[in-house]
């Protein structure tokens, strides 16, 4: 991974499973790996390649942070939480990546149809569509709750007015 171009990289943490916490440091992606680098030592926790993932996940873990986890094919699974901008943003860049990696003709062992490259692209859609809509109805909620808070300052300083407009007027 040293002598590949970084395509990006980002603040968060990674979880030490042997040591059962959380090491500050930087995530990067080149087009064909991922490497974990500590803020403390700038060691290199964990690196692998992307072709060695068999799948990324949006996940909580059992302290309620919103983490990514990769999963590599030995079944060993990565915890990268307090992401930075934000869990999505980093998901998408890294999911970009690792599925670019696996339609790639180079890559692949077995020749893929685009019949079954268009069905598994129609699917990860479908499921973004799914996701997107879900987040969509979410802040939908959050804002008919901002207006019904915003509908009740505002009568609240209705009356507050109309109270003040009477004892000015005595």
């Amino acid at each position: 991974m040293s002598r590949e171009v970084c395509v990006h990289s980002w603040p968060c943490s990674y979880y030490l499973e042997p040591e059962k916490r959380w090491v500050p440091g930087k995530l990067s992606l080149t087009s064909h790996s991922l490497r974990f680098t500590t803020d403390k030592t700038g060691e290199a926790l964990v690196s692998f390649p992307l072709s060695s993932v068999i799948e990324i996940k949006k996940e909580a873990s059992h302290f309620v942070f919103s983490s990514i986890t990769v999963l590599e094919k030995d079944h060993l699974k990565h915890w990268f939480s307090s992401l930075q901008p934000s869990r999505n943003a980093v998901f998408t860049i890294i999911e970009h990546f690792w599925r670019e990696l696996l339609l790639s003709p180079s890559e692949a062992p077995l020749p893929v149809t685009k019949g079954k490259q268009l069905t598994g692209l129609m699917a990860c859609s479908q499921k973004r569509l799914e996701e997107t809509a879900r987040v969509l109805h979410h802040q939908g909620e959050q804002l008919d709750s901002i207006t019904k808070g915003l509908d009740k300052m505002e009568s609240d300083l209705d009356v507050a007015d109309s109270c003040c407009s009477r004892c000015l007027s005595k």
